[in-house]
């Protein structure tokens, strides 16, 4: 496979390693669209696409590629962008990178100006950046941009916890288990299963989970985990978090959730 090499800036490493530790996975997770939807966030310029993806480069802006479905990831940064495509530097597992080219494409999200961008690559290749690994593919032809309104997630705060009853999968009846919210968003939540007994798994759809929203009323819905991931606390606890969607949310509980949401920004804002 031929080899692109660019002779540039190195990004120091330990600007990077400082980009990945202040990331906040939550922040950068995958935003999904029904048909049509994306189109009023999409660009399409790639003049605009090669600055943005230049700007997020020079400011060594953290960056997240989901691979496999969006169910696996790796924490990164974009290096730099021409005309012609993009570099992205390769991650800490050389095991998951190989996995990143075998595949047909992978999504990036990264932020810029205080706006979540979110971009498809495909024909991913391995090429030489100012003699380092990295990732190569050809300039996206279309990112999407979405001010914060757009994708805004609530933090659930430790005093008002939220939980979400979901039935697990089983060839048995099972009974629903709660599991914790860290964070909601109109699109989806963030569970963190801290319970020993809680197993998801990414892809499924669980149906009908329940979502008691305090002063509102009870969310139901259908939630597909999107990705599984581990994060390990100061004190070494392990815990999975599951990045999860809320399937064809219909109009009723949108609006419970669009009530609940907007009454918790005033609540949290007056304190």
């Amino acid at each position: 496979m031929e080899q692109r090499v660019i002779i540039a800036y190195v990004p120091n490493r330990a600007h990077k390693a400082q980009a990945i530790n202040d990331m906040s996975i939550t922040s950068l997770t995958v935003e999904k669209f029904n048909d049509g939807d994306e189109d009023k966030y999409l660009i399409r310029s790639p003049k605009e696409i090669q600055l943005i993806l230049h700007a997020i480069a020079q400011k060594k802006l953290p960056a997240v590629v989901y691979f496999n479905d969006e169910q696996n990831f790796i924490k990164t940064i974009i290096l730099t962008a021409n005309e012609k495509g993009i570099w992205i530097d390769v991650g800490p597992n050389e095991h998951d990178n190989k996995r990143i080219l075998k595949h047909e494409d992978i999504t990036v999200v990264s932020m810029h100006q205080g706006a979540k961008i979110q971009f498809s690559c495909k024909h991913i290749e391995m090429a030489v950046y100012a003699a380092h690994p990295a990732f190569y593919c050809p300039l996206p032809q279309g990112m999407l941009r979405l001010q914060r309104r757009d994708y805004f997630r609530l933090p659930i705060p430790m005093d008002m916890p939220l939980k979400c009853l979901v039935t697990p999968k089983s060839d048995k009846p099972a009974d629903p288990v709660e599991i914790t919210i860290m964070d909601i968003s109109i699109g989806g939540v963030a569970l963190v299963c801290k319970e020993q007994y809680v197993k998801l798994e990414a892809g499924e759809l669980y149906p009908a989970c329940h979502i008691e929203l305090p002063g509102i009323g009870t969310l139901v819905a259908d939630v597909q985990v999107r990705n599984l991931f581990d994060v390990t606390s100061p004190n070494g606890l392990i815990t999975k978090h599951a990045g999860c969607e809320f399937v064809q949310l219909d109009g009723k509980m949108s609006m419970l959730l669009q009530r609940y949401v907007g009454m918790m920004q005033s609540r949290l804002s007056g304190r």
